[in-house]
């Protein structure tokens, strides 16, 4: 009888945590318009467990950053992107770029008009008129590679891009800012019984991943990090991600540019190997193509 309550408690906390899933948009605590948030008050949960999380849509909030000491305004479009708002159904004049990084793609500490991409658009759109060059910025702060692959497989694919720009940097190797907490239902070493009366059942939510020693970056040593992110960290989880990308982007016919701010090594050898375009972005701005030109 104990170990049939037992089992019927844990599928208690399954199904309360796949509805708090299943509905994301009514849970989700959107900020006021104009109020003054941190990136915590613009992101939810995301129902794919490999995204973890993702910009909140329609919102229209006063962004501040308290290491540069400055705030600026950020506002979402109904997909949730920091961008005007492209229709999915592409005109056959128009060519399409799809961005995918992380707080540096994103615009950290500037306006939208002053992120990189809008720039890009700019002048491709001044520069060549005969065609429409629409840029999608699908950017999160905090995400690492894989976050950016699967995002560009949920979200981006359907924009039918002719180029996805990805932005690497060194926190690419290291958990996401975010991640999930909920209860291990297959857990042997606790009781739900016990949980749940003792009001110690966890709910679905997101918090703060844990960071290495320095307090600064977040963690990266797979022994410490909760097996079900294991494959999301590393050299090699970073290698998976970008041989996926290679494979998207030969099926879908799209090329690839990576950015990357003083690569290492093993980053060139990555991108040479799956044949990407790479631009090294040096202290001085200068671009550098690596294998092919740009």
């Amino acid at each position: 009888m104990l170990l049939l309550l037992e089992v019927g408690f844990r599928f208690v906390a399954y199904r309360k945590d796949l509805n708090t899933i299943e509905h994301i948009e009514e849970t989700s605590n959107i900020p006021h318009a104009g109020e003054k948030v941190q990136l915590g008050r613009i992101i939810r949960l995301s129902k794919n467990p490999r995204i973890i999380y993702e910009l909140i849509p329609n919102v229209s909030v006063i962004f501040t950053y308290k290491r540069l000491k400055r705030n600026q305004p950020v506002t979402t479009n109904s997909y949730g992107f920091r961008e005007r708002t492209v229709p999915i159904n592409k005109n056959p004049l128009s060519r399409r770029i799809v961005g995918i990084g992380d707080s540096l793609m994103f615009g950290w500490g500037v306006k939208e008009e002053e992120t990189y991409l809008s720039i890009l658009s700019e002048l491709l759109n001044a520069n060549d008129p005969a065609l429409s060059w629409e840029v999608i910025n699908m950017a999160v702060p905090g995400y690492n590679t894989v976050k950016e692959v699967e995002t560009l497989k949920e979200k981006g694919l359907q924009y039918k891009p002719d180029i996805v720009i990805i932005h690497y940097c060194e926190n690419d190797f290291n958990l996401p800012n975010f991640i999930r907490e909920q209860e291990d239902y297959f857990a042997l070493n606790q009781s739900f019984i016990i949980k749940y009366f003792s009001g110690n059942l966890k709910r679905i939510k997101m918090i703060r991943a844990p960071r290495r020693s320095n307090g600064i970056h977040f963690e990266n040593d797979l022994q410490k990090i909760s097996e079900q992110y294991r494959d999301m960290v590393g050299i090699r989880a970073y290698y998976r991600a970008m041989k996926e990308l290679q494979s998207l982007s030969i099926k879908h016919k799209f090329d690839v540019v990576l950015l990357a701010y003083e690569p290492s090594k093993n980053i060139k050898k990555i991108s040479l190997q799956l044949g990407f375009h790479m631009l090294d972005l040096t202290p001085c701005g200068r671009s550098m193509p690596l294998n092919k030109t740009s």
